[in-house]
């Protein structure tokens, strides 16, 4: 008898066969069915043993592009024909081949950090919550656990555990659980943790727990186990997710500032990224509890090292592991907490030092500096005239304000680090932009001379090719630092608005819109005559950052000072501007100080024409120096402040007529009138 699927075997559709050509053959007519079986058996018997292939791809091309229509249209027909010859219990798959046999459909469960898992009933929604925990349990017994979260979503019925051990229970005996009607619960396992969205609700009951909580006396807050609080059942708080955490946190800061201590035992907390800039939010903070915790790495803890930490507890953390003996360990938190005292619950001995233990302060930083209280008052009429007529539509008449041989040098930094500069780059000088040397030192040469701007009329004129400016003198500060017979050096620093409008537009300047800019110019002054003027300027020029800007629009809010004369600088603001830096304790002009040094401030600059406006108003042009607003103003005043406050006209022209057409004050009182909740509703009614 020849052999199945042998060369000599004759085939169905009268073809001789190959020795094998498909697989071992569409078997011959001469085959015995024993033959048949023995080779199912033996397959069968090898299913479960790992197999290697080493035959070549059924597509050579599958790695690379040059994948050919014709070739896979030819293959599809080589399969059609074996297809003809060859029985479906015969044909080998290609499916899987040369790769183990799936051991399980879903896979061995593994422990997640979170340390939560989630149990899904398929077709649960069928039955009610006891039927199927009484089931469950049965199946179980003698072991019991308590499913947490329970809900329905579409038809399965799904629960949590914080506990492996439990979860493994579920998946080797829940599959034996039996329900009254005859089918099986076949609960399904795997990692996750229950949803979590904070709202209102949310935080109102985060509140109320965290107040049971807090000890008073001591100071003290216990977050430990937060999640499993009884008042916190029907919904799930995990600190360990980085969103509660700083909800928590947010609650902390706001009504306990002064917390000295906090538990955060058994969170499953695996990073601490929440405590960003911990030290300015909880400063007072020196005990800190995050034993059982998932903490991998002592570097997680580097968000704490500005705070006086004296007693730390990081018993059961995967970071102490990392660590051969407690010496080690104890040695590389100390590096991190130099004032640890207690750790884990163990008393540290006090570390050895060769330096001086006194730990001293820095002086207070101060807004302004002055090194002689008597040139306060002449660098505050100087800047007052300068500004005035700088920020005016007219800039000729700082002719007058320098010296022939004056000296004016523009810096500002790199394109990546200032933003846009577009309106001064060509004046920058930065010696990084040119000094190249690559290129011809005399062409850098002339450069650098033409950058630097000699003589009065080549500064002026450089000036006043700057585009439009309103300078904030309420962001300003000045250090004096030389004052003199001969001359005095003093650097302002402030925010000034580029206008970017349109040179002739009739809106306010307060409403126009501006791009914020960051200033530092250093004026070197000397005496003129009964004056003085600049004979050195060199400013520097750059955006302003995200917090100045914050902070300026912040203090928008705040009302304006009275314009009631051509100067508002010297109105009284806070100590740490200007005004009052540079107004000490009622200092005449031709007081005995200032007459001992220099002559009396009189006539600085010549007088300011009558068109300039005060960059410190609210509005534009102040009553002050330009008479009552005209009924355009006061139009386009209105329209500005119903649709900055969304009031309808009728009530934006009465806050503003109540304020005297102050719009910056106007805003002011109308932004705290709404948080009082002081406004009618008919104001809104357009």
């Amino acid at each position: 008898m020849p052999k199945r699927g042998g060369g000599g075997g004759q085939r169905y559709n009268n073809n001789v066969g190959n020795g094998g050509g498909n697989g071992g053959g569409g078997g011959s007519r001469f085959s015995a069915l024993k033959d048949y079986d023995d080779d199912d058996h033996q397959r069968r018997k090898d299913r479960n043993k790992r197999r290697v292939s080493f035959k070549t791809s059924q597509f050579p091309h599958k790695s690379d592009v040059k994948l050919r229509l014709q070739d896979v249209r030819r293959w599809d027909e080589d399969d059609d024909m074996s297809e003809m010859t060859t029985t479906v219990k015969d044909r080998p798959s290609s499916r899987r081949r040369g790769s183990p046999i799936p051991r399980g459909k879903f896979g061995k469960l593994i422990p997640n950090a979170a340390g939560w898992y989630q149990v899904t009933i398929q077709n649960g929604h069928i039955y009610d919550k006891e039927t199927l925990l009484r089931a469950l349990l049965a199946a179980m017994s003698p072991h019991v656990f308590v499913p947490q979260y329970w809900r329905f979503e579409r038809n399965c019925a799904i629960f949590f555990t914080d506990d492996f051990e439990v979860a493994e229970r579920i998946i080797q005996l829940g599959r034996h659980a039996q329900l009254p009607d005859g089918f099986r619960l076949m609960p399904r396992v795997r990692n996750g943790v229950p949803l979590v969205t904070i709202n209102e609700e949310f935080k109102t009951k985060m509140k109320v727990v965290m107040a049971k909580r807090y000890n008073v006396q001591t100071k003290a807050l216990d977050l430990s186990r937060f999640h499993t609080d009884l008042d916190l059942k029907p919904i799930f708080c995990p600190l360990f997710r980085v969103n509660v955490m700083s909800t928590a946190l947010d609650i902390i800061c706001e009504n306990i500032p002064d917390l000295e201590a906090i538990n955060l035992n058994d969170n499953s907390m695996s990073t601490v990224e929440s405590f960003k800039g911990i030290e300015k939010r909880l400063p007072h903070l020196k005990i800190l509890y995050l034993g059982d915790n998932k903490l991998p790495s002592l570097a997680h803890l580097l968000v704490f090292r500005n705070l006086p930490i004296v007693e730390l507890v990081l018993r059961n953390n995967p970071c102490r592991s990392r660590y051969k003996d407690a010496q080690n360990f104890t040695s590389e938190v100390r590096r991190k907490f130099p004032k640890l005292m207690k750790l884990d619950g163990e008393v540290l001995l006090p570390q050895v030092h060769f330096d001086l233990s006194e730990t001293t302060t820095l002086a207070p930083a101060k807004a302004s500096y002055l090194c002689d209280s008597a040139g306060a008052e002449v660098v505050r009429q100087f800047l007052d005239q300068y500004f005035i007529i700088f920020d005016s539509n007219n800039r000729q008449p700082l002719l007058d304000a320098y010296h022939e041989n004056a000296l004016l040098s523009m810096s500002m930094p790199s394109v990546s680090q200032a933003g846009r500069l577009n309106s001064f780059w060509k004046f920058n000088r930065n010696l990084r932009r040119i000094m190249n040397t690559e290129r011809d030192d005399s062409r850098m040469r002339l450069l650098r001379m033409h950058l630097l701007k000699s003589g009065r009329l080549a500064c002026v004129s450089t000036l006043d090719e700057w585009p439009r400016t309103l300078h904030e003198r309420r962001t300003f500060t000045v250090d004096l630092n030389i004052y003199n017979p001969q001359m005095m050096v003093f650097t302002v620093t402030g925010l000034f608005k580029e206008l970017t409008g349109d040179a002739g537009s009739t809106t306010p300047i307060a409403m126009q819109p501006y791009e914020l800019r960051h200033f530092v110019r250093t004026f070197v002054v000397v005496p003129q005559n009964t004056g003085f003027c600049i004979r050195n300027e060199a400013i520097f020029i750059t955006s302003a950052s995200t917090e100045q800007t914050r902070e300026f629009k912040r203090s928008q809010h705040q009302p304006a000072p009275g314009a009631a004369s051509l100067t508002p600088i010297s109105s009284a603001l806070n100590e740490n501007s200007i005004q009052g830096r540079l107004h000490p304790g009622g200092l005449a002009v031709g007081g005995a100080g200032a007459v001992a040094l220099l002559p009396p401030p009189v006539a600085l600059l010549p007088p300011p024409v009558a068109t300039i406006t005060s960059p410190i108003a609210s509005a534009t042009v102040t009553a002050a120096t330009t008479g009552p607003h005209s009924d355009a103003t006061k139009m386009q005043m209105v329209q500005a402040m119903s649709a900055q406050s969304q009031m309808n006209l009728d009530w934006s022209r009465k806050c503003l007529e109540e304020t005297n057409w102050d719009f910056n004050h106007a805003a002011f009182v109308f932004e705290k009138l709404f948080k009082e909740n002081k406004i009618p509703p008919e104001a809104f009614i357009k």
